[in-house]
């Protein structure tokens, strides 16, 4: 489930013409939000339900996903072509293009201009960077709980229409209501990049595992927050170690065609909930610059360069503000610290 902002992301559905399709979809019942202590206490009940233009309204990502996809031609995204490498072709002074090269062994070629979207790993940022983005010493265990599992009906009722946070410690859980009823979960633990490997927990016994987890990080929890962690479907538990760029991180190669935007530009952690309006808004500066090549006869590399400084700035404040919010839900901060930060990220202020 993803908030999109009056400010940033909801500028780019305007731009593509697709606003009224968003809204439509919206989900402004999600914006509701508890926000609890780790013993289920709630500090802060917060909704924009029954506000005509509310600010953050909710959607599913893959209803998001739909509404993107469906105003494109239909031949418009290749599938089945996951990118292993984008090579720069020169030959016989011919003018210069990339050669894409796939993960099913086939290439393409004669493009002069690649645009990486790529996410976190992005293959096309090795054109321009190669600063690995850093462990940020925080991984999440993700669960998820249908409708259809027993223990579903109190969770729902513990959780709300949209979202549940809970923090305690150096630990938090971030739970989401999604369209569908599923209630995905989020338990994000201080711990070493390799901890699920190194962890001495047998995972291939999922019910046990998660128990045994709950007991080390979330033992003096309360049993509703921790039946957010065991309680998960059988097959739906992943793990995501976060990462993200520190602030001041800019492209430190050149290379004439090629830029990139979201995570593959700038990674961020998800502290301030604001990842998919930055890499939204980053579309609507981009097809901005791209249109003043086209309208105005700006360089493409004048164009890109224009682009990056602003969101290689945009970036800077987020990764700080990020940074900042990190600190507060992860070092054993009092409530009151908590819901500043909430406060600081509800306010829009962040992009």
């Amino acid at each position: 489930m993803l908030d999109v902002h009056k400010r940033s992301g909801q500028l780019a559905l305007k731009k593509a013409g697709l606003i009224d399709q968003f809204r439509k979809a919206m989900r402004v019942d999600a914006t509701e939000i508890y926000v609890r202590d780790r013993k289920g206490t709630v500090y802060l009940h917060h909704s924009e339900e029954g506000e005509d233009d509310p600010e953050r309204p909710e959607i599913d990502r893959a209803v998001l996903r739909r509404i993107l996809l469906d105003a494109l031609d239909p031949d418009t995204v290749r599938w089945g072509k996951k990118l292993k490498e984008a090579e720069v072709v020169t030959e016989d002074g011919k003018e210069r293009a990339f050669r894409l090269h796939f993960a099913d062994g086939s290439a393409a070629e004669g493009f002069n201009i690649v645009i990486g979207a790529d996410g976190t790993w992005s293959k096309v940022r090795r054109l321009r960077s190669d600063v690995r983005p850093p462990y940020v010493g925080i991984t999440v265990v993700a669960t998820n709980i249908t409708p259809s599992n027993p223990s579903y009906p109190a969770i729902s009722d513990f959780v709300g229409k949209g979202s549940c946070m809970a923090a305690g410690g150096n630990n938090i859980i971030m739970s989401q209501k999604n369209g569908d009823g599923s209630i995905r979960t989020y338990a994000m633990i201080t711990t070493p990049e390799e901890w699920k490997d190194n962890s001495g927990i047998d995972w291939t016994s999922q019910r046990a595992a998660l128990i045994q987890f709950a007991d080390e990080f979330y033992g003096d929890w309360s049993d509703e927050l921790r039946a957010l962690i065991i309680e998960c479907d059988e097959g739906e538990l992943a793990f995501r170690p976060l990462y993200q760029f520190p602030p001041g991180y800019t492209f430190e190669k050149d290379c004439t065609g090629v830029t990139l935007l979201g995570d593959a530009a700038h990674v961020l952690t998800p502290f301030t909930g604001i990842g998919v309006n930055v890499a939204m808004n980053d579309a609507y500066d981009l097809a901005s610059a791209i249109e003043k090549v086209a309208s105005e006869g700006l360089s493409v590399d004048d164009a890109f360069a224009e682009y990056e400084k602003d969101i290689f700035a945009r970036a800077t404040l987020n990764a700080t503000r990020t940074d900042r919010e990190q600190e507060v839900y992860f070092t054993g901060k009092p409530m009151s610290e908590v819901l500043k930060g909430l406060a600081r990220a509800f306010d829009g202020s962040e992009i």
